[in-house]
């Protein structure tokens, strides 16, 4: 399964396999900033839950952009109002 980019710093990021006790567990980290995820004993659950965290920061660098742009345009149409001799 490909693997996306790390959503932290874009860096690559790399399947481990790694032996706690007599359990294969799996982790992805990323090869630049280290961020990984928790060790599970699935491989391809483990790649499915690391593509995802892409997509959930993206999602987040949305709603937080739309959330700080409301109050300027709220502010931007009384100003304009105001100026135009609109009155509620």
């Amino acid at each position: 399964m490909k693997l996306e980019k790390c959503p932290c710093c874009l860096g690559e990021a790399e399947l481990a396999r790694m032996m706690v006790g007599d359990t294969e567990m799996w982790q992805v980290t990323c090869s630049s900033c280290g961020l990984s995820t928790e060790l599970d004993d699935d491989q391809t659950f483990s790649a499915e839950r690391w593509n995802l965290r892409l997509e959930r920061s993206k999602l987040k660098m949305w709603v937080t952009l739309l959330a700080s742009l409301l109050p300027f345009l709220v502010v931007t149409a009384f100003l304009g109002g105001s100026f135009m001799g609109l009155r509620l």
